[in-house]
């Protein structure tokens, strides 16, 4: 079975700084190729094979405060902002998007939230920044966006079977070529679940979710 997936990228620019999960590769395109899921067909002689795995440095990743897939789902924008230095709470972001301390079970349309929540913001505690969302609906058609967030230490959010996960890590195949010709294919994602309730049902989840 298919299984569907949506990226949710989430910049945010302070005063002083530029925060992005929007990344670009720093491949040269013109001499990548690109796989996301699955398993190769046989290569041609002289490819070469790197098992590759990333994870994103220790950070501290907090469940949503209610178990509702609303206050789920700004758990993981709150710590996609985090991340990047701006420091929101959980109820300040409810409120304002959904009109109050509700709640439902579906976080509503990702696209019209991140159209919502990228706006300029001024915060009580003197914070002052812009946050950008973008909604990418179905499944990468790339892994680079994907491996380069881990690598360059931005989370991403990932919503599967209509649940928001943050991307933590994850494991690819490399394939070289002699010409220098790359195939890269993600074989596991690492994902954490702001709806988890207790820590054993988090590091279970945290821990490693096959793609197949």
């Amino acid at each position: 079975m298919r299984r569907s997936l949506g990226v949710i990228t989430l910049c945010a620019l302070s005063v002083s700084a530029l925060f992005s999960l929007q990344l670009r590769p720093n491949f040269s395109p013109a001499n990548q190729i690109f796989a996301l899921f699955g398993a190769t067909k046989k290569l041609p002689t002289g490819w070469v094979l790197h098992k590759q795995s990333q994870d994103l440095d220790k950070i501290d990743l907090k469940v949503a405060e209610k178990p509702c897939a609303n206050w789920a789902w700004v758990a993981g924008i709150v710590a996609l902002a985090q991340v990047q230095g701006a420091r929101m709470d959980q109820q300040y972001l409810v409120d304002r998007l959904y009109g109050g301390s509700v709640c439902v079970r579906s976080a509503g349309d990702m696209s019209d939230l991140a159209q919502r929540i990228s706006r300029d913001y001024v915060l009580a505690d003197g914070q002052s920044f812009r946050l950008t969302a973008h909604f990418t609906p179905g499944a990468p058609s790339q892994a680079d966006p994907l491996i380069l967030s881990i690598r360059q230490g931005v989370p991403l959010m990932v919503v599967w079977r209509d649940h928001a996960y943050v991307l933590t890590g994850l494991d690819y195949d490399e394939y070289v070529a002699p010409t220098g010709n790359k195939i890269f294919i993600i074989t596991e994602l690492r994902l954490f679940d702001p709806a988890a309730e207790g820590e054993e049902k988090c590091r279970k989840i945290c821990a490693r979710t096959r793609q197949s």
